[in-house]
């Protein structure tokens, strides 16, 4: 099964994945997409949006 992403959030799933901890300001329509999807998931300690082990997959497949 293939997750179809908007390409802003594309763009900042790759930019989570280049941080260990993303704190950078994203438009909360995005972070919604992501996390909807299950490609990332927010610390409940201090709202840090993280990539999961999908997200990774999810990554490396699009780039394959």
């Amino acid at each position: 099964m293939y997750i179809q992403l908007s390409p802003e959030a594309v763009q900042t799933l790759k930019s989570v994945d280049r941080t260990s901890n993303s704190l950078a300001e994203m438009p909360r329509s995005i972070a919604e997409e992501l996390l909807s999807s299950g490609l990332a998931y927010e610390s409940r300690a201090c709202g840090v949006i993280n990539m999961t082990a999908a997200g990774r997959v999810w990554l490396n497949q699009a780039a394959a």
